[in-house]
Parts: structure tokens; C-alpha cells; sequence
């Protein structure tokens, strides 16, 4: 299986199409429009990341002009072909010598199967997912492809010892999104004049190889600003080797026939060090300043909160000065959006881990309406005024369940249920806000979201005490509780007055 010559890119074929593979050449090189497309929301992530990783290595545009034309224009085949020569032998899955993000010969003391090797597949506390039985049993060479990035760059370690990738465990992935594939393939491949700026030692860096061809070794000290390119997006930080399975059979994974499949691997852990934090363009970064300490790390889901609570950290830039403690940096990708994307539309995935442990995966697509690059104090004034109206119903709540004073409380924690409910209501309301909205005038949608948002707490409100009408000994509790959520309300309110007519109040 060679990712650059083989058909290993899973897709569909806009606008109903069915599920088929194809070349990336056919891909890069053809008319058709296409979208990824595979069983779990997480592997065709993880598909259009290999994607948009093997074009950044193999064709990074020179400039922001040829980055543009090749958005809008197919590779030909004669380019394509010149660009594939030098990494001829570098994405062979099975390379007798150096098969792709794996090294030959990895000593274990036995085989692991192949569920360890798809995210969130096994384990005690994985039962919020939904897998048919069987999923791991053996998969096709493109799957196997897909699954070897998909652990080393987007999930936490094996545990025991092993080393996360280069963003730390489960980071969040942003993404812009396009009108197809391989338009969504390009939007998020960096030309060479930005990754200059982003990277510092890029060009000196730029011939590096990736860790299957020289593998990292045990107790490396390695700095991250010496990590080039190719070597980071590629970056494996475990040994690992896939076991093939004799005979032909049907991807479990994927559905489909293979003549070369997989049904295990030998994984053994080594011990290293990276110093400082690699920039990697596909995630947000979040950084903090205390007490002279720098600190930077990977935006990660760390609660059961929607992607929206904290869009802002995601499209909006605010560096560390007198005035911030704290700042956040947008994947590079998101950032080169403002000369190429309006509107946006923004993709965003990633695990809910604990420790070694997926205990959650999210996957979602968010619309940002023309003129959202310039208007940040809006954006911040949505986020606030939508987690305002979760937090006036989660301590009305609160008040309920617990009591006030001498007032006997419910016991029962509604509140967090009903937080739940909130985030469930309230993320169609938000995302339509943000796709509607003139963000020159957005005073009229921010009026219609709020008074959206109000009546859903108002509604989840009356229907979590319902069941306690009847109790005369919680009617003074349920008194105070919707005092509680009125007087919460109305301060909303008051910051809608004081944010003026144009929404941009700052948080």
C-alpha cells in the first residue's frame, strides 16, 4: 500500500454518491467533488488530516498566490507526478525497510491486537460509544494508514509508560472547510512565505526525515525548534510495527475488499525528551504567564461544554502583555482562513480523554457569517452572553437542589442535567446566530439569540421543578430558586444594555 500511488482515500462522491476509494493522485489531479467518508466521524477526521498532511509535504505552495490557484484549480497529472518523486518510498505501509510511521523489527513480548489501535474502541470506560462487534478484528492497508496517524498524532498514548504525540494527549483540531474535498484539502495546506513566519527554522529543517525513516532514539533530548515539517506532522512517538493477516477478506472498518490486511501490531514504549512546544499548525494553542512562567499547551476538551463556550480561543489572537496574563494563538490554518475564507466555515474534532482513557469524541462544523475576522469583540459577546444564560440556570438550579438558609433544598442534582439540556437547546440557536449574522450591524440577531436563549432556561427552568409541584415542602424552595433565575436574567440583560446597539461588549 502506497498512500501516493494507491487507492486508499475514502469518499463519496457529491452530492449522493456511495462510498468508493480513490487515489490521492485522482483526488488532487480530477474534476469530481468528493468528501471523505467512513463509518466514524473520527477516522474520516483523521483521514482528511493524512490528506492535508502528505499535500503540505510532497506540494507546499511557494506563495499565497499559488496556494489561491491551487484551491481553485486541479493539479495535472505531470505536476502531481513531480511532486510524488522524491517521496516515492516514504508512504509505503509496507516497505521492507521502513514501512510508513512504523519501524521494522520492534521487539514485544506479545502481539496487541488491532482494537488498541482504534480510538475509543475497548475499555471500561468507553460504553458512550456506539461500536458494532468485530470492529477491530482486521482492516485494510488505507484504514491501517488512517488509524497509525490518527493514535500518533490526535490521541492520548498507549498509557504505561508511552509518550503522547507532539500536541500532548487528546488535542482539539481545527480545520477550515471547503465546498469539497480537495478544495478543504488545500484551504488547510500552508504556503512557504507563512510557514517561514510560523516556523523560523522551516527552511533549514525542510529536508529532515520522518521518524520511520530515522527513527527517534531512546533518551533523545530534542528541542522543538529543531523538529522540521514533515518530521513534526508525521511525528510517532511510540515503536510500532503492523502484523499483516494472510488471505483476502472485507475491511471491517471501512467495508470494503482488501488482498492486504492487518489483524495486529507490536508496539514497544522508549524514553525521550522534547524541550519547548512545536508549533503544530492544525490545533490552538493557549498560553499563560504566571509568576514569570510561560507556560504553552494544546487546547484540549475538558468538559462536557460545546465547542462554542470557547470559540473565541479558536478564531481570535490575543498575545501576552501588561494588560493579559493569559493569551491564546488559533491553529495557523485558521489564521491563513483570513486571506482565503469569508465566510467560515469551521471544522473542529478531538477525544475527551482521562489519562490513557477516551472517554468522549467530538466532531463539528460552525458557520461564521462574512466579516467575522474583524469584529472579535462580537464574537466574545456572543460567547458571554450564551454562557450568561447557562450559568442563570445552573445556579437557580443549584439554589433548588441545595436550599437557602432555612429552606430545604429538592437533594437532587437537577442542575447538571439541566445543563445538559441547555448545551443540547441551545446549539442550533448559536450556530444559526453565527451564520446569519451581519457582523458589521449584529445588533438583530443578538436580539433574536438572546431572546432564544432566555426562553430555553426559562423553559428547562419550569421543567425540572415540575415534578415537585405537589411538594409543599419545597414550595418557598421553588420560590426563591425562580427569584434566583429572574434576577440572574435580568443582569443579562443589564450587560445587553451596557454592550450598546452593536453587541461588541467585551467579556
Amino acid at each position: 500500500m502506497n498512500l501516493l500511488k494507491d487507492q486508499w482515500v475514502p469518499v463519496r462522491k457529491l452530492p449522493s454518491g456511495g462510498p468508493e476509494k480513490i487515489t490521492l493522485e485522482r483526488l488532487l489531479c480530477g474534476e469530481d467533488r468528493w468528501e471523505i467518508c467512513l463509518p466514524r466521524d473520527d477516522m474520516e477526521l483523521a483521514a482528511l488530516q493524512l490528506v492535508i498532511c502528505i499535500i503540505q509535504a510532497i506540494k507546499t505552495p511557494k506563495n499565497m498566490p499559488e496556494l489561491k490557484m491551487r484551491i481553485s484549480k486541479p493539479l495535472s497529472e505531470a505536476e502531481y507526478n513531480g511532486a510524488i518523486g522524491p517521496y516515492d518510498d516514504w508512504f509505503r505501509l509496507d516497505h521492507p525497510k521502513y514501512p510508513f510511521m512504523q519501524v521494522k523489527g520492534v521487539v514485544a513480548s506479545e502481539q496487541t491486537h488491532l482494537d488498541k489501535l482504534l480510538a475509543g474502541l475497548t475499555g471500561g470506560t468507553n460504553s458512550c460509544f456506539v461500536n458494532e462487534p468485530g470492529q477491530g478484528e482486521h482492516i485494510c492497508g488505507g484504514c491501517a494508514a488512517i488509524a497509525l496517524f490518527n493514535q500518533a498524532s490526535c490521541t492520548p498514548s498507549f498509557g504505561g509508560g508511552f509518550k503522547a504525540g507532539l500536541r500532548g494527549s487528546a488535542p482539539i483540531t481545527t480545520f477550515v472547510q471547503g465546498q469539497h474535498l480537495r478544495q478543504t484539502a488545500w484551504l488547510n495546506v500552508l504556503s512557504e512565505d507563512y510557514l517561514a513566519q510560523l516556523f523560523p527554522w522551516f527552511h533549514n529543517t525542510r529536508h529532515q526525515k520522518p521518524s520511520w525513516i530515522e527513527p527517534i532514539k531512546a533518551r533523545d533530548n530534542i528541542q522543538a525548534q529543531e523538529i522540521g515539517l514533515l518530521r513534526g506532522l508525521f511525528w510517532q512517538p511510540a515503536y510500532v510495527e503492523l502484523l499483516p493477516r494472510g488471505g483476502v477478506g472485507t475491511c471491517v472498518c471501512c467495508g470494503f475488499p482488501a488482498e492486504h490486511s492487518y489483524d495486529g501490531f507490536k508496539k514497544a514504549k522508549f524514553n525521550f525528551t522534547i524541550t519547548g512546544t512545536w508549533p503544530h499548525p492544525h490545533s490552538p494553542r493557549t498560553m499563560s504567564n504566571k509568576k514569570e512562567d510561560m507556560q504553552e499547551k494544546f487546547a484540549t476538551f475538558t468538559t462536557v461544554a460545546p465547542f462554542w463556550t470557547q470559540l473565541s480561543r479558536f478564531i481570535v489572537q490575543q498575545e501576552i502583555n501588561d494588560e493579559n496574563t493569559s493569551g491564546q494563538q488559533p491553529a495557523a490554518v485558521v489564521l491563513q482562513a483570513r486571506k482565503l475564507s469569508d465566510p467560515l466555515h469551521l471544522l473542529v474534532g478531538g477525544y475527551r480523554n482521562n489519562q490513557s482513557s477516551i472517554i468522549g469524541r467530538r466532531h463539528e462544523v460552525f458557520t461564521l457569517n462574512r466579516g467575522w475576522d474583524g469584529n472579535s469583540g462580537t464574537i466574545h459577546y456572543l460567547v458571554q452572553q450564551g454562557t450568561g444564560y447557562r450559568d442563570a440556570l445552573y445556579k437557580a438550579l443549584y439554589v433548588f437542589a441545595k436550599g437557602f438558609k432555612d429552606i430545604k433544598g429538592a437533594g437532587v442534582k437537577l442542575y447538571q442535567a439541566a445543563e445538559m439540556q441547555f448545551y443540547r437547546r441551545s446549539e442550533t440557536v448559536i450556530q444559526d446566530t453565527l451564520a446569519r449574522m451581519d457582523f458589521a450591524g449584529p445588533a438583530p440577531e443578538l436580539a433574536r439569540m438572546q431572546t432564544a436563549l432566555k426562553q430555553i432556561a426559562q423553559d428547562i427552568f419550569s421543567e425540572s421543578v415540575r415534578p415537585y409541584l405537589q411538594n409543599p415542602e419545597l414550595i418557598k424552595t421553588m420560590a426563591v430558586a425562580k427569584r434566583t433565575l429572574q434576577k440572574y436574567l435580568q443582569n443579562i440583560g443589564t450587560q445587553q444594555d451596557k454592550g450598546g446597539n452593536n453587541g461588541t461588549a467585551s467579556t
